[in-house]
């Protein structure tokens, strides 16, 4: 595992194992507009290439997500004693995170597990015409995770109504328990655990 300190602004490249990372960290104080005062948000990228956002809303009616997924990599971001840091260590299984829809990740030493988050979309309109007076207003998002293993590919497509209550994707040795969602109209994500059999 490594843990970078972070410090408001822009760091250097910070490499670890086939990663080269920069982060970008905005801590909105005082000087900030009103809206925005105590949020806190992280840029993660590697070689360029963005591969991690938080933002943590002073706002404690909201959720943040401080682990997010990338490739064969956990990246968390830390508070700890108002110090602020990036952890970025292997895959394991147990562990909750936010699997975003910008890429894949491994599982496994041999990576015998690989999950992407391949489509999502919002839905929403009525179940009826016009003229049925019982037609019922619905607003959904719909999401469709690939699952690759040793042997096969699989998709599984479902909607956030059925997450409420955690659904479960049962594998040959995994399972994949996704506790929630968020869809917004320019990403969305998977809060997910996987564990083994």
């Amino acid at each position: 595992m490594k843990k970078i300190s972070l410090k408001h602004g822009q760091s250097g490249i910070i490499e670890y194992n086939d990663l080269k990372i920069t982060t970008n960290l905005n801590i909105y104080d005082k000087s900030s507009a009103a809206h925005l005062i105590g949020d806190i948000s992280l840029e993660v990228q590697n070689n360029g290439e963005s591969i991690a956002s938080f933002y943590i809303n002073n706002d404690p009616s909201e959720s943040s997500y401080y682990a997010k997924a990338y490739k064969k990599y956990f990246l968390t971001f830390l508070i700890e004693n108002s110090n602020y840091y990036l952890s970025i260590e292997p895959i394991r299984l147990g562990k909750m995170f936010a699997l975003l829809n910008t890429g894949s990740i491994m599982v496994g030493d041999k990576s015998d597990l690989e999950i992407e988050l391949i489509d999502c979309y919002h839905e929403w309109g009525y179940d009826g015409p016009p003229e049925d007076k019982d037609r019922k207003y619905f607003d959904t998002a719909n999401y469709t995770l690939k699952v690759i293993t040793k042997d096969t590919i699989k998709s599984f497509n479902f909607y956030d109504s059925i997450i409420k209550n955690k659904y479960t994707i049962a594998l040959e040795n995994y399972t994949i328990d996704i506790l929630s969602d968020r869809y917004t109209h320019t990403s969305c994500l998977l809060e997910m655990i996987i564990n083994k059999k």
